[in-house]
């Protein structure tokens, strides 16, 4: 298993890296695009639906994208905070409460909640002047949370988060996760050179970054929640020794709408 998720890690980064820091804003909108359409399609097996009715989600998905660059970004990242509330009560409550969402109808419409305004934010993130600074820092924060948090409740976890979730993760982990994330977000704010730490700015810029890190967190233990209700380890195995591309990108699809949201409030 390890090395196959090496191999695929060397084989795919690179393409990754040079697909999101170096495409025009265009290159990048269907990158992205592509990614999330598959990440649609994997989404369909987890809502229930079979054979074409996977493809027919995933085009829809789709054809829904390019519009929605075009919505006003304050309904999608509204749509977006108001579902990962949601989530975060699912999460706590699961196995209850899966009657409210447990029905193929919706458990499609919360992949359109979760899949699209995560295509949005990134696409914002790109139009900004520091993107490729931004769209970094977002990764390292999840990067460090994930890292972090695996490496402390290998070491010393106890408590379980989530058990009825995903019985692997500890509240010592998470707790690693979050300091390992602070840090990389001190040192990305050295390196960018404001705000500075010992004013108000400062402050919020931390206290935005812990969002950022528990909100990733959040679409980690979401995506666990689904599987775990569908019975499924991941959500694909396009990706060797990864799983699928949604077990790669669900803490980017909570996190990025927060990120951006942050910036729009606090006017980056």
């Amino acid at each position: 298993m390890l090395k196959q998720r090496v191999i695929t890690a060397v084989i795919l980064a690179p393409i990754a890296i040079a697909c999101i820091f170096f495409l025009p804003k265009m290159g990048f909108i269907y990158f992205v695009g592509a990614v999330i359409t598959v990440s649609a399609w994997e989404w369909a097996n987890l809502a229930g639906l079979t054979g074409w009715q996977r493809y027919l989600y995933a085009a829809f998905v789709a054809l829904c994208l390019l519009p929605a660059i075009h919505i006003p970004l304050s309904l999608v990242l509204s749509a977006a905070a108001l579902w990962w509330l949601a989530a975060l009560f699912l999460v706590i409550q699961y196995p209850k409460r899966t009657s409210l969402w447990g029905g193929q109808w919706t458990r499609c419409l919360i992949g359109l909640l979760s899949l699209i305004p995560g295509f949005v934010a990134l696409v914002e993130l790109k139009s900004y002047a520091d993107s490729s600074f931004l769209i970094l820092m977002l990764f390292f924060l999840i990067w460090g949370a994930d890292i972090g948090a695996y490496f402390t409740g290998k070491a010393i976890g106890k408590r379980k988060l989530a058990p009825d979730v995903s019985p692997g993760k500890s509240i010592e982990g998470l707790c690693g996760g979050v300091v390992v994330a602070l840090i990389i977000a001190v040192l990305m704010l050295q390196w960018l050179g404001r705000p500075s730490l010992a004013t108000v700015d400062g402050a919020l810029f931390m206290l935005g970054s812990l969002g950022i890190i528990l909100i990733s967190v959040l679409g980690d233990l979401a995506l666990s929640m689904f599987k775990r209700f569908r019975g499924v380890k991941d959500s694909s195995g396009l990706l060797p020794g990864h799983g699928g591309f949604l077990d790669r990108i669900d803490s980017l699809l909570s996190a990025a709408p927060l990120f951006v949201l942050f910036l729009v409030v606090f006017q980056w």
